[in-house]
């Protein structure tokens, strides 16, 4: 399975030769990885980290670059995603194509961070701190949410060369108007840290 810098790696290394405009990250992306040609190849972030503004920003970036010739897309989190995926409706009934790429480490890993800073702070157990911010057991089919609303949709996609072959056939459905999304499993955490042990609150190797 990848981290979330092998994500990143592929995304960069699909982006590059092409005219592509990535609406938003998702928390904890390796930023050094991305690389700017044009004013137009990012467009931000939502300013304070506010998880669940990640779909409306992307759609309403995409319409903006509608009929410009740049690809819009977007990688956002697997609880950003569920937090405001409706959006992918509103971009489907407009006609407004896009490019969804869901991070999915299956946790609202940004509160399980917080909560890990809590229980220090305060002496608490460590090990407690993906209690309510996992989103698994069972995982979520993020790829028939997407459906339901209308978008193409794969996923769970494993590995870098799966993703890089999914970002492709995005690429395909995107150029034809489309919105597709594409659900891509990582390891838990950010990529500045080793692989979570998410079942048993440990780090590591």
């Amino acid at each position: 399975m990848m981290g979330l810098r092998d994500l990143a790696l592929v995304v960069r290394d699909f982006i590059a030769g092409r005219d592509v405009t990535v609406a938003g990250y998702s928390l904890g992306y390796p930023m050094e990885t991305v690389a700017l040609r044009h004013p137009l190849d990012f467009l931000g972030s939502d300013g304070g980290g506010g998880v669940g503004a990640g779909p409306g920003l992307a759609v309403g970036a995409a319409l903006a670059l509608k009929e410009s010739g740049r690809l819009a897309m977007t990688v956002i989190g697997d609880g950003d995603f569920l937090m405001a995926s409706s959006a992918i409706w509103t971009a489907v009934h407009m006609g407004i194509p896009l490019l969804v790429v869901i991070a999915n480490n299956r946790s609202y890993y940004n509160d399980v961070a917080h909560q890990e800073r809590v229980a220090v702070t305060r002496g608490r157990p460590v090990e407690n701190k993906f209690i309510g911010q996992e989103i698994d057991n069972p995982p979520v089919d993020l790829a028939t949410i997407a459906r339901g609303y209308g978008a193409e949709a794969e996923g769970p996609v494993e590995g870098s060369a799966a993703l890089a072959a999914a970002l492709k056939r995005g690429e395909t459905a995107v150029r034809a108007g489309k919105v597709h999304v594409i659900d891509a499993r990582i390891h838990v955490g950010y990529a500045d840290e080793v692989r979570q042990d998410h079942t048993a609150g440990r780090k590591s190797s």
